[in-house]
């Protein structure tokens, strides 16, 4: 009789690559005639966004922007002059090994700035972007799902896994353009933008995965009187190409603001009143199936001697999505001096850093939030108040295991103030925090089994019942492989209901 074997083959998706790059940012700027000699320098900035990712082979490559954004003031004059350099850089990562149906992750930061007025014509500014690179690759674990054949006796274990996943990333891009209302007034600079995202909808289609949502546009900008803020709404939608996918999938998107470039177009009056925009967004897909299958975790043959390999496997589950929202609070101080007005207030999180602790089932963020107020000072002069604070925040996940890992991030801060005086700012931040946690169903399986039918399994006396004194709890498969017989014949010989005994007792052990 031959020894029939039925595989499972389990994907994984692991981390093939995880580390941080760096990219210096230098500029060497000297202003053009139409711009007037520089009085004081307000602020400096730099803005990196990834732009486009591939992979050939077992290499990485991507392209980031650094716009440089610098805010400065005239002497005689309370209108703040901004000036923005675009740079870009073409960046290529060794991942080491060529991945199978990789998923990347690409976020750039701002490390440091330092930015000098060498004369009242020329800036020198030098900075540096680092670059977190996450690639996750499918990889394959085999284990044994079926033996028989050669008075094989197998004890099986069910598990649930997620047996396919697939991801997409795309950037898109909509163009339109947008008439200030006639309550704002004319713009003259784009001092920052910030974009924040509705919950993206999604909906499969045979091999297509199709999302829509809305992008909320706030944009900073100067005017004759000063600074204005204003904010407009986006719709965007797009039908991405998933080869695969079909409606036995579950599916979630993320989606993040790239940037938005404002064109301004003068009217007949010369007036910046139309505006131009180029908004990018970075969606992210990710689409999966569970199955249910049964392992074989032990093995053995009542008429030949059996060998087998087994191993500890990890049969991945649906991620959990984490999506909360926490609240800092932070106060922006002048120095003693008079705040006459303030334009706007954004914060940013930095230096993000999660632990996880299973013990209590919990996700610990911590960072450092970065608070940031346009003001206009007593001498009616633009002034940038600036604030670094620490935050932390506990957040429960009951589904953690002791193999769970987690990749969270900030998605956007809401940011509400109000004046607690003349001279400082009350902020209030609302930070929204979203990611997986990643778990996976750890357990023993065998992986490869080989029966010697060459020789037959000898027993110490010639018998067909053995008398065995069994002990409360005691498994039926252990006795069984014990003696070369099966549980079934144990269980019907002895009128059993349990794989495990209910007490102790003794128990006739058929020999089959």
């Amino acid at each position: 009789m031959n020894l029939k074997i039925e595989r499972e083959t389990l994907s994984v998706n692991e981390k093939i690559y995880d580390g941080v790059g760096e990219q210096s940012v230098e500029l060497d700027y000297i202003l053009p005639d139409y711009y007037p000699d520089i009085f004081k320098l307000i602020r400096c900035s730099i803005i990196p966004v990834i732009t486009s990712q591939s992979i050939s082979g077992s290499t990485l490559s991507y392209e980031m922007t650094a716009d440089v954004k610098i805010l400065y003031s005239a002497e005689g004059s309370n209108q703040l002059q901004c000036i923005t350099q675009r740079q870009v850089y073409s960046k290529s990562v060794d991942l080491g090994e060529v991945p199978n149906s990789p998923d990347i992750c690409i976020r750039p930061k701002s490390d440091h700035i330092n930015c000098r007025v060498v004369n009242k014509r020329r800036i020198d500014m030098r900075g540096a972007v680092s670059i977190k690179v996450t690639v996750k690759g499918e990889s394959k674990q085999e284990a044994i799902s079926d033996v028989s054949g050669m008075n094989i006796q197998t004890r099986k274990v069910p598990v649930e896994y997620m047996a396919k996943r697939i991801a997409s990333q795309r950037v898109l891009t909509v163009n339109d353009d947008m008439e200030l209302p006639n309550t704002k007034p004319a713009l003259i600079d784009t001092v920052r933008t910030e974009i924040s995202l509705s919950d993206a909808e999604s909906k499969i289609i045979s091999n297509k995965f199709v999302v829509k949502g809305d992008a909320t546009v706030k944009i900073l900008y100067t005017c004759n009187d000063g600074m204005e803020t204003m904010s407009f709404s986006v719709p965007y939608s797009q039908i991405i190409d998933m080869d695969g996918i079909d409606e036995s999938f579950s599916c979630y998107v993320t989606a993040d603001g790239v940037s938005c470039d404002i064109t301004p177009v003068s009217d007949e009056n010369g007036d910046n009143r139309t505006l131009k925009y180029e908004l990018k967004i970075n969606v992210r897909c990710c689409a999966y199936k569970t199955i249910p299958v049964q392992l074989v975790a032990d093995a053995y043959s009542t008429a030949y001697p059996c060998e087998y390999a087994s191993a500890e496997l990890a049969a991945p589950q649906p991620p959990v999505m984490i999506n909360e929202k926490f609240q800092s609070k932070i106060t922006l101080e002048n120095d003693g001096n008079e705040i006459a007005g303030v334009y706007d207030v954004w914060c940013s999180a930095k230096n993000i850093n999660l632990t996880l602790d299973n013990d209590v089932k919990s996700i610990k963020i911590s960072g450092m939030l970065c608070c940031q107020a346009m003001i206009k000072n007593e001498n009616d002069m633009a002034s940038v108040l600036e604030k670094d604070q620490a935050f932390e925040y506990e957040i429960t996940c009951d589904e953690m295991t002791s193999s769970s890992t987690a990749e969270l991030n900030i998605l956007r801060i809401d940011c509400s103030y109000n004046l607690t005086d003349m001279n400082s700012i009350s902020v209030k931040a609302d930070i929204y925090a979203a990611g997986d946690l990643y778990t996976s169903a750890c357990f023993k399986a065998i992986t490869d089994i080989t029966v010697d039918e060459s020789v037959k399994i000898t027993r110490d006396g010639d018998y067909a019942i053995k008398l065995y004194y069994g002990v409360k709890d005691e498994q039926i498969w252990n006795i069984a492989k014990k003696y070369s017989t099966s549980v079934t014949a144990i269980m019907e010989e002895n009128s059993l209901e349990s794989e495990s005994l209910t007490d102790n007792g003794m128990l006739l052990i058929p020999i089959v």
